[in-house]
């Protein structure tokens, strides 16, 4: 069984008190292909990066990873598949010491 990369069905999100930012109805993409994401700052470009990657946790929707649904997985088990299997670098500079 072939199982996609990247799996999305209505998912969506938003940040407290404001507006939905993100929404996705369907979109899947094969294991070995590539995704180019453009768009302008605040967007959602780097919220959906860390939906994929499981640092932020799926509101609304289905998000799957290599087969996993990602809203269902336990902070735990979605560290051990970032840490497996998703390279993260974070953009934020107070990270850098």
């Amino acid at each position: 069984m072939n199982t996609a990369a990247i799996h999305l069905s209505q998912l969506s999100h938003a940040w407290p008190q404001q507006p939905p930012l993100l929404h996705i109805d369907e979109l899947t993409l094969a294991q070995g292909k590539h995704l180019f994401i453009q768009g302008p700052s605040g967007c959602g470009k780097s919220t959906l990066l860390s939906l994929l990657a499981g640092v932020q946790a799926v509101q609304s929707g289905v998000c799957e990873v290599l087969g996993r649904d990602m809203g269902r997985l336990s902070d735990v088990e979605r560290d051990r598949l970032r840490g497996e299997h998703i390279g993260v670098i974070f953009q934020q500079f107070n990270l850098l010491s």
